[in-house]
């Protein structure tokens, strides 16, 4: 590989969330952390170049974007999805998330119902619950060892007062990359019933070896004029710090309605110099980094699902198509929700993010970042099989 995944970041020159934190939270400095989606790699070579030239410059006044920022996120989805998006399709926002919130206020109105699957990050049903919707859980079901959409469930749980659905595609925490026919189904169903469709597609660039990510919006041109996109290169370039967002659409209605939010507090104005920068480095100069970086994650995951298999007896690891998550499904220990935090943060020392948080259907399972060093992850699941074997031997006694 061109790029070293294995070498270990300085910790003494980093305070983040993800490590840091979590290690002062418990006041346990050994603790190893999974949980926080980010990696612990530093970013591309080419995105650290185009900060550097940020920062010869010198100035960091407002930006405006060149042309050649719209060709970059033009030029990734015509080349990985064949999928032409137009300049006056984009617009932008602080983040995902925040995002989301002015696209919610812009197309319902307090009361309405806002459907999503489960599990899935709590932060969706917490948006949505502080802006006074109504937040409706459509959970996955799982078949033949997969999770798939339970349309069935969802025609059941749409009323007169469901305006908007919010997907994840790939999905976090599941790992799925949405087919063309499941998309296809689930934009038949929404047009049906005069429901847009909001898509988390924040891990777009996350794709295991011979998988495929489809863009909503790319399967139909009543797909595209019925949804509105929301990226970021801050997950698939771990660049979460720099809090930057794109929202696409074809419909111009929602476009419309979404910027009138943003006028509310002056998002619209200026954006994040830094973001600029990001964008146009990642979406046109680092194809190949993320395609070492998926090839090194996939071995991660098998090295997870070896070890989960030989000393984990019980435990099931579902294959992801996307992201850096590994969903594990530990129902097997019998514990309940706060049990199964203290048996890895107190007995296993290690820190993932538990289930039960992300909605219907997480509880009893974790979802454990890979994104690091194969060192480190080894690491985590001996000390995690640690805790197991004394568990296991407990119940025993």
């Amino acid at each position: 590989m061109q790029y070293n995944f294995d070498q270990k970041l300085d910790r003494t020159k980093l305070h983040t969330m993800k490590w840091e934190y979590e290690q002062d939270r418990k006041h346990n400095p050994n603790l190893l952390c999974f949980g926080t989606a980010e990696m612990d790699f530093q970013a591309a070579p080419p995105i650290l170049k185009a900060f550097q030239e940020v920062v010869d410059h010198g100035h960091f006044g407002y930006p405006y974007k060149r042309d050649s920022y719209y060709e970059a996120v033009t030029g990734w989805f015509r080349r990985h999805c064949g999928f032409e998006i137009q300049k006056d399709w984009i617009a932008n926002g602080v983040a995902i998330y925040p995002s989301f919130q002015a696209l919610i206020e812009g197309l319902s109105e307090p009361g309405d119902e806002v459907i999503f699957h489960s599990p899935v990050h709590f932060i969706f049903q917490d948006i949505i619950r502080s802006l006074k919707r109504v937040p409706v859980e459509n959970p996955l079901k799982v078949a033949n060892g997969r999770y798939e959409m339970d349309f069935d469930d969802l025609e059941k749980k749409i009323t007169e007062k469901t305006r908007l659905f919010i997907l994840c595609n790939p999905h976090n925490p599941v790992g799925r990359a949405w087919t063309p026919e499941e998309l296809k189904v689930l934009t038949d169903i929404c047009v049906k019933h005069h429901i847009i469709m909001i898509s988390d597609e924040v891990y777009f660039g996350l794709i295991y070896p011979g998988k495929t990510y489809t863009p909503l919006a790319s399967i139909s041109r009543e797909a595209s004029l019925n949804s509105v996109t929301c990226i970021s290169p801050s997950k698939s370039y771990n660049l979460t710090g720099i809090k930057h967002s794109l929202v696409i659409t074809e419909n111009p209605e929602i476009l419309e309605k979404y910027k009138a939010e943003l006028h509310k507090n002056n998002e619209f104005f200026g954006e994040s110099i830094f973001g600029h920068a990001a964008v146009e480095a990642a979406f046109s100069a680092c194809d190949q980094w993320s395609e070492q970086l998926m090839e090194y994650i996939a071995e991660n995951y098998q090295t997870a699902r070896d070890f989960a298999e030989k000393h984990l007896p019980g435990v099931k690891v579902f294959e992801p198509d996307a992201t850096y998550f590994l969903w594990m499904d530990f129902r097997c220990l019998n514990l309940s929700d706060e049990e199964l935090t203290a048996f890895f943060e107190d007995e296993a020392q290690v820190e993932v993010s538990q289930g039960y948080s992300l909605g219907t259907g997480g509880s009893g399972f974790i979802r454990l970042n890979m994104a690091t060093q194969t060192s480190i992850l080894t690491e985590g699941l001996e000390r995690i099989e640690a805790a197991f074997q004394r568990h296991m031997n407990k119940t025993e006694d």
